[in-house]
């Protein structure tokens, strides 16, 4: 559910023999666009990627690093490099390309311990060098550039959201990736500070007995936002009233998120946006029920305001497209009652 590791956007560096017959070439076989006048760097189209997409930079000599940024030789492409290649020579285009390169591979890792720490151990271990970003993304024509956020990596990541160092390694970019993503609780856990991870307990409960929807809207969000990890989940019962048995669902949540954030976050997702009560998500925290009035907000009346105010919060988190599938989820839910 939760992931601390993914790739970066791809670069392919091609020179064509002619620039405009290629590109138009480009245009009419791929889901692609051309970059904005704001574009000014390639740190700019970066931020304009996401890491299933490829840059294609039409080169006047694909051998040498680019030395000045040409917006208009820009075409980035839904697509990844290798089927875009191959699809080219399958369609004759071999003889069109002079020479291509690919661009260092990106890693980028999101750190939620001690920045500076974490990118020492990685280092270390990559037998890297620590940069300067923007030195990194221009100076090498090969190996792995590994970049560091903040930021919830499971949506876009801006540029200037990366952190101003990153490691160059020589080390191949699948091994990497790899090795990253299996050890990186090894760097949380080595740089924590003082910061906290909470073991919390989700009850999911729904008088419709729609138990497999409630929990899917609620990990569609929980993963979208990477906000922890499942360690367990399974049915159980309570008792709601003095010989009244209810059947519930539990999940156990590790979070770097505070027991009221995560409170947040649930009671957004109890009501509909028409104020309709859909679920009762209960949260508990060494035992003890975190309740909805512990995150009130001054001069917000009830509760079910307070879960419209928190969606909203809960909706600039999120990109368009998961918001759709909240919603999607949402309307089956109402329209099956």
């Amino acid at each position: 559910m939760m992931s601390f590791v993914r790739s970066g956007p791809k670069v392919l560096i091609i020179e064509p023999e002619n620039e405009m017959h290629f590109k138009q070439f480009i245009i009419k076989h791929f889901e692609s666009k051309l970059l904005h006048e704001t574009v000014l760097t390639f740190n700019d189209a970066i931020s304009e990627m996401n890491q299933h997409q490829t840059l294609v930079y039409l080169a006047d000599n694909a051998k040498e690093n680019i030395q000045k940024f040409n917006r208009e030789k820009c075409i980035i492409i839904n697509e990844g490099a290798q089927n875009f290649l191959m699809f080219a020579i399958n369609q004759n285009m071999a003889s069109e390309i002079r020479q291509v390169r690919k661009a260092s591979r990106i890693v980028i890792m999101q750190v939620i311990s001690n920045m500076d720490s974490t990118i020492e151990n990685v280092a270390d271990d990559f037998d890297g060098v620590i940069e300067p970003i923007k030195e990194s993304f221009n100076g090498h024509t090969q190996g792995t550039v590994i970049c560091f956020t903040k930021a919830n990596i499971n949506q876009k990541v801006q540029f200037s959201d990366l952190y101003e160092r990153a490691v160059f390694t020589e080390i191949h970019f699948s091994e990497v990736i790899k090795t990253l993503d299996n050890h990186s609780l090894k760097y949380i856990n080595r740089n924590l500070d003082k910061q906290q991870w909470y073991d919390l307990t989700i009850k999911i409960y729904d008088s419709y007995e729609a138990y497999k929807l409630q929990y899917d809207r609620l990990i569609h969000v929980l993963d979208k936002l990477g906000a922890g990890i499942i360690l367990r989940e399974g049915w159980g019962e309570d008792a709601a009233k003095i010989f009244l048995i209810v059947g519930v669902y539990k999940v156990t949540l590790f979070t770097y998120l505070t027991p009221h954030e995560i409170k947040a976050i649930l009671l957004a997702l109890e009501y509909l946006e028409n104020g309709e009560r859909i679920v009762d998500y209960d949260l508990f925290y060494k035992k003890k029920k975190v309740h909805w009035d512990e995150i009130r907000i001054k001069g917000i009346k009830g509760k079910e305001a307070l879960s419209l105010h928190y969606r909203k919060e809960l909706y600039k988190k999120l990109e368009k497209k998961d918001i759709d599938k909240l919603l999607d989820l949402e309307e089956y839910i109402f329209v099956s009652r």
